[in-house]
């Protein structure tokens, strides 16, 4: 299905029928909220009605019911300006969340998250089921208060507290199955074996002797059904919240568990919290928030080429003639391959040993893949926040707080010397490192508040003290015992190399914020921080960020206050500046190089490179209207905006010896337009329906690189070249390579664009740009439903203009060597004067970046649907209990042909977007959930 034509049916279903039956459904039953709204902006709050910024606030009923792992699962579709991508289907991957585009390259391009007061870059762990509500600070008139993350935006986590004199006990559960959602079909035996018969015949080597070799016959090995399984989810939380005038406490345990559909992927999390206030005084009040979080993650190999143990590569690359154990092979008396010269068994053969490949000695199969290493990443995690309330004097109140982040990681990898050929080769090796990381801050604020008459003026001034220490603890051994399974360094015998690092960053702020509201009109709002950072050069630590942001409520107007169809109508802009260096070491200012070999004695000189590298600095422009029709039942926002980074930090490329430094090396720019568009389309009292739909376009491009002025990332192993330009004039991971214009008819070779038309095809003149993976625009589209006790919530995400770099299709349609391929080669070139776009079998020149493997990354995808009921006071003691169940990600249209087109392989690389490399596949998830209230 086309994806316009997805897009024009959502739009027709949605502006027809909402919109009908909001003229049917009865006006009577709408009542206006007497109570104003407020959202959070940064060290307090104001009316929503007066906010003068790009603000988005997201309640927890939005994304309840969805089984989700990682908060920022919960933003997805739900919010107009952030994007979320799930890198992959890999249990407890991080996802890919960028608020109004990327607006760096190498520093820091992750919001900052605010939760309970407690800053940080990490939420791996926060219990989903703990929060009330998500605010989302998207421009710098919001954000900058919050300094050196403010650039990449914000987002306020409230979580869940105790209230007075309501004491409740409630239980939450569900259990869920996972699917690998698409299939990648690959060749059959005999249609494998015609390909390498074609290979042969065109001049490459003979691997057709060996697929019919006696120790391989009779075996047929289905590598889909030995890699994947079925996936299993389960979550339990309970939470007891209870209190009286004076105090009030919410406790918390939640355990989640997911097995994924590639073993042995497995991500645990146990979460313990508490959150406490209590009024001392009169004048005083303390609060307290106390987390615990432990995870642990087994990992499966991806994104990494077939041979390297790339687990999703090798399960479609593997011949299928190939056995998983060497003991499955046919065992012919006299075999030199198998025997040695005594008649005992090679190494290789023996039970419990992974069946050698027996084209290539270091590539083994995707069982060998999943089960030859031991790797996982365990985390303890303490997160903790202490915050006095302090009434100086009427209006004026000071907040003192102390928050700590503790963080115990342990990563563990092993491979035995005894069942793959690659630890045999290297007697067995493996690694630990254990990283403990400490981060300390305190802030001290002072707020004063006054109102009189139509005057209402907020006044918040304070700093900040923050101090991150790291240190890592880190050993690797070689040369174990067959009998060794897990990484032990004292018995490793042969190379030893423990390692060592501690690193202090330090951070001193000053902020402000003055807010005047005036009859609730107009609204002026200034902010400033001050902010310096001790990882940047001498002279250049300190950075100042200011905004300036004003709103005008016209339907306050008296020519518009007793509208009957405007029931609000606001007007915002705001102008501001945010900082950012949370990306770089804490020394990088300090670098230090040695030069190998300097002299006939063998003497080393060394040389220290001393970079002056200063702030990032994003200025952020942003004009918005919010309206609202028949008492607010349609309700439109709409936000434009442009983004623009000077002193991008990137490092420069100084050569092997010397190595790169960090430098301010130029700007890009981000602008665009987000929509967002609520209506209350039926409210009765038997039947409601609303819904939300937010579309975000947003456009990127690099105004400069100085020094460098093209930097080219993301290499594949053994093609050549990197796949992805930055350089000016460019959008963000823009890809860069050769133009196929065909295959030839009468020889059946690729054919690409002579761009400079000097008769031949070079790296230097005939490559160019032949992607974007930058999407033209994303939405969200969200619908709940409620009849009586029934309730029907769906939610359909979509990114449409964005290309994929296909980079799994190196290796399923090369045509190269032994590797089995896609089915897409059947339709290879064959016979002279023959029309297709699959060049020849053997052919050469088929390696190269090119247009050849981008591909229509768009898509449209119904993410989540669930469907519950809601029995009241249905057991003694249990005043509610839901019953709900829920499919995630169950169809996509699309026209990409990998597994998935929500795929971002490197997201590790900076400023990379949009390739898939064997990435772990996305899963389709049937959940059946559980809800009591006691």
């Amino acid at each position: 299905m086309n994806i316009k034509k997805g897009l024009g049916l959502i739009a027709v279903l949605y502006f027809t029928s909402s919109f009908q039956a909001q003229i049917k459904s009865d006006s009577s039953a709408i009542k206006e909220k007497k109570i104003d709204e407020v959202v959070l902006i940064g060290y307090g709050s104001v009316k929503k009605k007066n906010a003068t910024s790009a603000i988005e606030n997201i309640k927890a009923d939005v994304f309840e019911d969805r089984p989700i792992y990682n908060v920022t699962q919960a933003l997805q579709g739900t919010a107009a300006g952030v994007n979320v991508v799930q890198n992959s289907g890999k249990p407890g991957q991080a996802l890919n969340i960028k608020i109004r585009g990327n607006n760096s390259i190498s520093s820091g391009v992750n919001p900052l998250y605010v939760v309970d007061g407690i800053q940080t870059n990490d939420i791996t762990g926060v219990n989903p089921d703990d929060i009330v509500d998500m605010t989302i600070l998207k421009d710098a008139t919001s954000a900058a208060i919050y300094g050196i993350n403010g650039s990449a935006g914000v987002v306020i986590i409230t979580t869940k507290r105790g209230k007075a004199n309501k004491p409740q006990l409630n239980f939450n559960t569900y259990w869920g199955i996972s699917k690998i959602v698409n299939n990648v079909d690959v060749l059959n035996i005999d249609q494998y074996k015609s390909l390498m018969a074609d290979i042969n015949a065109n001049g490459g080597n003979d691997y057709l002797s060996t697929v019919n070799d006696p120790r391989y016959a009779g075996i047929s090995t289905d590598w889909k059904k030995e890699v994947y399984r079925t996936g299993v989810d389960q979550n339990y939380n309970v939470n007891y919240s209870f209190g009286n005038e004076n105090t009030k406490a919410y406790t918390a345990l939640g355990y989640q568990g997911i097995d994924g559909i590639v073993a042995p992927s497995r991500f645990d999390r146990m979460s313990a919290k508490v959150n406490l206030d209590s009024k001392i005084t009169n004048w005083l009040k303390i609060n307290a928030s106390l987390n615990y979080m432990h995870t642990k993650q087994n990992n499966t190999a991806d994104n990494r080429q077939g041979a390297r143990g790339g687990v999703i590569l090798a399960a479609l690359t593997t011949p299928t003639f190939m056995p998983a154990y060497g003991d499955q092979i046919n065992f012919v008396p006299g075999d030199q391959v198998v025997y040695n010269n005594d008649g005992t068994i090679k190494d290789g053969y023996k039970p419990g040993q992974f069946a050698p490949n027996p084209f290539t000695a270091g590539w083994e199969n995707p069982v060998s893949f999943q089960y030859r290493d031991l790797e996982n990443t365990i985390t303890h995690r303490f997160l903790s926040n202490l915050g006095f309330e302090v009434n100086l004097l009427k209006n004026l109140v000071y907040k003192p707080s102390v928050s700590f982040d503790y963080i115990d990681s342990e990563y563990n990898f092993f491979r035995d010397s005894y069942r793959s050929s690659d630890g045999r080769t290297n007697h067995g090796f493996g690694q630990q490192d254990t990283n403990k990381y400490q981060d300390l801050n305190i802030e001290n604020t002072l707020n004063y508040t006054l109102k009189t008459g139509a005057h209402d003026l907020g006044l918040l001034g304070g700093f900040q003290i923050h101090e991150r220490n790291t240190k890592l603890d880190s050993y690797w051994g070689q040369g174990f015992a067959e009998d060794v399974r897990e990484f032990n360094y004292d018995l490793a015998s042969g190379n030893k190399t423990p390692t060592f690092r501690e690193e202090v960053l330090k951070e001193l702020s000053y902020f402000g914020r003055a807010v005047y509201t005036y009859d609730n009109k107009y609204t002026v709002m200034g902010v400033f921080r001050y902010n310096g950072s001790s990882a940047l050069a001498p002279g250049k630590k300190w950075g100042f960020f200011p905004g300036v942001s004003a709103s005008w409520n016209i339907s306050n107007e008296d020519f518009l206050k007793d509208n009957s169809t405007i029931s609000e109508l606001k007007i915002r802009g705001g102008w501001g500046k945010t900082g950012n260096a949370s990306g770089i070491p804490p020394y990088s200012h300090f670098i230090l190089h040695r030069l190998t070999n300097n002299g006939p004695d063998g003497t080393y000189k060394f040389y220290q490179w001393g970079s002056d590298i200063g702030w990032e600095v994003t200025t952020d422009t942003n004009f918005g209207v919010d309206l609202a029709f028949v008492k607010n039942r349609i309700k439109l926002t709409a936000d434009f905006y442009k983004r623009t980074t000077d002193d991008l930090i990137m490092p420069i490329e100084m050569g092997t010896a010397v190595g790169n430094i960090l430098r301010n090396v130029g700007s890009m720019e981000n602008k665009g337009v987000e929509f967002t568009l609520n209506t209350v389309n039926v409210k009765n009292d038997n039947f409601n329906w609303n819904t939300n739909f937010n579309i975000s376009f947003n456009k990127s491009k690099i105004n400069a690189l100085y020094y460098m002025p093209i930097k080219d990332e993301v290499p594949i192993e053994g093609i050549g070249n990197k796949i992805v330009r930055f350089t000016k004039g460019q959008p963000l991971s823009a890809f860069y390579g050769y133009k196929m214009i065909g295959v030839n008819p009468q020889d059946g070779k690729i054919m690409y664009a002579d761009l400079n038309g000097d008769g031949e095809i070079t790296d230097s003149g005939d490559r160019t740009f032949i992607g974007n993976p930058n999407p033209d625009f994303t939405f969200g589209f969200t619908n709940n439903f409620t009849y009586k006790n029934w309730y029907l919530d769906t939610l359909i995400t979509g990114s449409v203009g964005n290309d994929i770099y296909n980079a799994s299709r190196f290796e399923l349609e090369l045509m190269n060597d032994f590797k089995n391929q896609s089915t897409v080669v059947l339709n290879r070139w064959t016979t002279p004067g023959q029309i297709t776009n699959v060049p020849k079998a053997g052919s050469t020149d088929v390696d190269k970046i090119s247009d050849r493997f981008v591909e229509d990354g768009s898509y449209i995808k119904l993410k989540s649907i669930t469907l519950g009921y809601n029995f009241q006071n249905p057991f003694k003691g249990v005043s509610k209990l839901n019953v709900y169940v829920t499919g995630q990600n169950l169809y996509t249209i699309t026209d990409y042909t990998g597994f998935d087109p929500e795929v971002n392989a490197f997201a590790g690389t900076n400023g990379v977007l949009g390739i898939d490399y064997g990435t772990y596949p996305q899963v389709k998830t049937f959940v059946v959930g559980l809800k009591a209230n006691f």
